[in-house]
């Protein structure tokens, strides 16, 4: 690696290492506000990724640089998604997640390099098993959008599969050329789309970020729809009630509330109330229709704009391990599955890399404008896509559908980008040529889309491929040695990383965060054991 390259990479992790230090450090330094706004959100999305662009910028501006749409596979609709929701809900590890998601493409494009020789098998399939683990996280997210405008679950992964696998199934030279316009213009698209939405909210990110942090509690508006028309719930879900608080029921329905341990089941009619105290969980179905009280709390949000600016979790037991994991994953995920696919002017990689970080940028600003102007976007909304659902709220139900088609489109696009970027990379290092790799990618897709329809966090399916790929794939890299070595490490980081991920639920409060991120142990000890094999095979040599 070049020195200029060597020196670019060295800033960015000292770039990551400063988001952690100020998110976990004693004392809470990133909550100090400059001019209004905390000193770590002023950090993550707008100091270190400039500085992380102008590093890496020069280093990619030779012909030898990667293309593009090399990033294409970490812009799956899952990363800008996760950005937008971590912020909206005000989640303790939000600045990190953002902070990991627009630097690790950045560190990955400059460490990648093509490999001397095509990868094992086995670790070709580990590598595409976290592909579809990421891929399907994104899959989930469009199945999301779809249900906001009432289409089939279903029927939005048919059609997505649908157009994956065709990029999947086209030559190398179609592929690229697909890739490149589906990436282009559904990253540009959905730049636009929220820069659209931020100009009709009025304000921009960080005054809006000032707004909602000085706010006592995040209540219902009194020109909210869920207070005047009432609010559909898309999925099951269970509200909990910190204040005595009045639901009115727009449709007929059952409606069912757990008093400490007493349940009790209530059927209303149109325009019935139900009166609920402090510490009541409410069950409801998907379907329901009802409004809620103005200028009581949103039982879904923080309890405060300073709990949602800065978190009391942030600075709890085991936050820097919860940090220490999400880098760790999203990191060594991007190095594993952001891989060069050929070459390409420097200039098409500055786009590819400019384009990766805005589209995080973007995302973050959605969810800093969606909890300022309507909390209660997430009562009943499908996993990480309700700050998609902001522009509907401010356009009304036409503009807002136009709107929203428009966003799937965009996400579309990214996803068949991230499909044919994956293809790329498989065909790149298949030992049987074109035909092993278009199979490999289809695996993938199949895959991918038996996950998008299982329940469950679509967040968290995501990291757990990154996580593996980080184990089971960069930290065997990185360890060095040949075949051999690899493998070991491989196989050393996938045991560990599977058992860690099955005992989750049965481990300690203080190790709660081994199981939510396994890497934080499999991706080490994947690392020595090839470290390890390569020594071995040294002095045996």
């Amino acid at each position: 690696m070049a020195a200029g390259r060597r020196a670019a990479v060295l800033l960015l992790l000292c770039l990551l290492a400063g988001g952690l230090l100020l998110s976990v450090a004693p004392g809470d330094p990133g909550a100090l506000r400059l001019r209004g706004v905390g000193v770590l959100w002023w950090y993550t999305f707008l100091a270190a990724p400039l500085a992380g662009l102008a590093v890496t910028v020069p280093a990619l501006a030779t012909r030898s640089a990667p293309p593009a749409a090399s990033v294409a596979f970490w812009v799956s609709p899952v990363v800008p998604a996760v950005v937008a929701a971590r912020v909206f809900d005000g989640a303790a590890d939000a600045p990190v997640v953002a902070l990991a998601a627009a630097l690790a493409p950045l560190l990955a494009l400059l460490v990648a390099r093509t490999p001397a020789a095509p990868a094992d098998v086995g670790t070709r399939l580990l590598g595409a098993l976290s592909a579809a683990l990421v891929l399907g996280a994104g899959l989930s997210v469009l199945a999301g959008v779809g249900t906001l405008l009432h289409l089939p679950t279903a029927a939005v992964v048919a059609v997505a599969t649908g157009c994956a696998a065709l990029a999947t199934l086209l030559p190398r030279v179609p592929a690229a050329a697909v890739r490149d316009l589906a990436f282009g213009f559904g990253g540009v698209g959905f730049i636009v789309l929220i820069a659209a939405a931020g100009l009709d909210v009025g304000v921009a990110p960080w005054v809006a970020w000032r707004d909602v942090a000085s706010r006592p509690a995040l209540v219902f508006d009194p020109a909210s729809p869920a207070v005047l028309d009432g609010r559909t719930i898309l999925r099951a879900t269970t509200l909990t009630f910190t204040e005595p608080h009045r639901i009115t029921a727009r449709a007929p329905g059952v409606y069912r509330v757990t008093e400490g341990a007493r349940p009790h089941e209530w059927r209303l009619r149109a325009g019935d109330s139900l009166e609920l105290r402090p510490g009541d969980r409410l069950l409801l179905e998907a379907g329901a229709r009802l409004t809620f009280e103005a200028g009581k709390r949103v039982p879904t949000a923080p309890v405060s704009g300073v709990a949602w600016a800065d978190p009391a979790e942030r600075g709890a037991g085991g936050a820097t391990a919860r940090a220490a994991g999400v880098v760790l994953s999203v990191l060594g995920g991007a190095m594993a599955l952001v891989p060069p696919v050929g070459a390409a002017t420097g200039a098409r990689a500055i786009l590819g890399v400019t384009l990766a970080v805005g589209l995080v940028l973007a995302a973050g600003s959605l969810g800093i404008w969606s909890v300022g102007t309507a909390p209660e976007l997430a009562l009943g909304a499908p996993p990480l896509v309700a700050p998609l659902a902001l522009p509907p709220f401010l356009l009304g139900a036409r503009w807002g559908r136009a709107w929203m088609i428009l966003c799937a489109l965009a996400l579309l696009l990214l996803l068949t980008a991230a499909a044919a970027a994956l293809s790329g990379a498989a065909r790149g290092g298949a030992t049987g040529g074109a035909r092993h790799g278009q199979a490999l990618g289809l695996v993938v897709l199949v895959v991918a889309a038996a996950t998008a329809v299982w329940p469950g966090d679509p967040w968290r399916v995501g990291v757990a491929g990154l996580g593996l790929a980080a184990s089971a794939v960069a930290a065997p890299r990185l360890g060095g040695g040949g075949r051999g070595a690899a493998l070991g490490g491989a196989l050393a980081g996938t045991l560990a990383f599977g058992g860690l991920a099955l005992a989750a639920p049965w481990l300690p409060a203080w190790a709660a965060a081994l199981g939510a991120y396994p890497a934080l142990v499999a991706a080490p000890l994947a690392f020595a054991a090839s470290l390890g094999g390569r020594v071995a095979a040294t002095g045996r040599g």
